[in-house]
């Protein structure tokens, strides 16, 4: 039986993470010290894995797509892009990849130089949202609001005060509410702000719904908790709870908004999940869609969409991941995927 293909010994010491495929089937064959760390598995589990195997199972990204980088290495076309992986302990991170095609000994394998990008793409995401909302939205606001303030001294003579001073006082409110995430954001991107603790997600949903029932009386908020979830998690998981019921209150077109919390574990990806389930309208597609680390677009987007970015931010400062479903027969599903902390209660 032939001996199976191993990295140089000069590869083990290398501060980046190194993985050798085998060329035609993709699978791993040996990694550095680096890599099993960056992945959080040992390096005799990684041998014999496929990269589904440890990619994050919500991404666009498939076992199709990476064979075929691979194959396309191996014949001497080098490939470098970047692919969301997901640890053992089921958390998230952005890496970038180089394929590169070798030879060891007679077997034709790819070298994979695998970094962690995780921070610089928080960051990107990061000032992107900020672009969007100090040079979009809170411009396009401040001319409506203006725009508005000739009117209502128009309306003064007409005794049309009423809706112009009620308009006036929305946008007001909604340019408030920017002003509050972009504090959040803030927070949350400093790390000395907040720190992280075992914490147990249960007590934190059951709080912000309590809130929600007292400060919305009008709608019908309801919780579930078919299990204790525990995590390890900062001021983040509370900005992401209380914009998701918030999103699913206030934007929902029912005289008695139906809201559904629930606190479990997803028995897919073995991680904690907080299950926001509304009877709303749909989210529009445009406003999920420029959560996408690639959108680049820059329109004016109001409503719900601040919120979602901040909901998106927190769960991946987290290592978690943020998956958006239709509801049945209507409305949204929010669902907040994070690493569980196995520690002691």
């Amino acid at each position: 039986m032939s001996r199976q293909p191993q990295l140089p010994t000069e590869f083990a010491g290398l501060s980046t993470g190194v993985l050798l495929h085998d060329a035609e089937s993709g699978t791993v064959l040996d990694v550095n010290e680096r890599l099993e760390e960056l992945f959080g598995y040992d390096a005799a589990t990684l041998r014999g894995m496929q990269v589904a195997d440890f990619t994050a199972p919500t991404t666009k990204f498939t076992q199709e797509t990476a064979q075929r980088r691979i194959r396309a290495a191996a014949d001497g076309e080098p490939q470098s892009f970047e692919w969301q992986n997901e640890r053992a302990n089921g958390e998230i991170l952005w890496v970038s990849v180089d394929l590169t095609g070798i030879s060891i000994g007679d077997d034709d394998c790819v070298l994979a130089e695998v970094r962690d990008i995780t921070e610089y793409k928080t960051r990107e995401r990061r000032l992107r949202l900020l672009n969007r909302v100090v040079r979009h939205n809170l411009r396009n606001d401040t001319t409506v609001l203006m725009g508005y303030a000739e009117r209502l001294k128009a309306a003064v003579e007409q005794e049309r005060l009423e809706d112009e001073i009620e308009t006036i006082l929305d946008i007001a409110a909604e340019i408030g509410s920017l002003s509050k995430s972009i504090e959040e954001f803030e927070e949350i991107a400093d790390p000395n702000g907040t720190m992280r603790s075992r914490t147990s997600v249960n007590e934190v949903v059951r709080e912000h719904v309590v809130t929600a029932q007292q400060e919305y009386p009008d709608a019908r908020v309801l919780l579930d908790e078919p299990a204790a979830v525990w995590v390890q998690a900062d001021g983040g998981l509370d900005y992401a709870i209380d914009h998701g019921i918030e999103n699913a209150i206030v934007h929902n077109d029912r005289d008695q908004p139906s809201v559904e919390v629930s606190v479990t574990k997803d028995p897919e990806s073995g991680r904690g999940e907080i299950r926001i389930a509304d009877d709303g309208p749909t989210i529009p597609e445009v406003e999920i869609d420029v959560l996408d680390a690639g959108e680049t677009k820059t329109d004016t987007y109001h409503g719900s969409g601040i919120g979602l970015w901040v909901m998106q931010w927190c769960i991946d400062s987290l290592g978690g991941e943020l998956v958006f479903e239709e509801n049945e027969p209507r409305g949204n599903v929010v669902r907040m995927l994070l690493p569980l902390d196995d520690g002691e209660e």
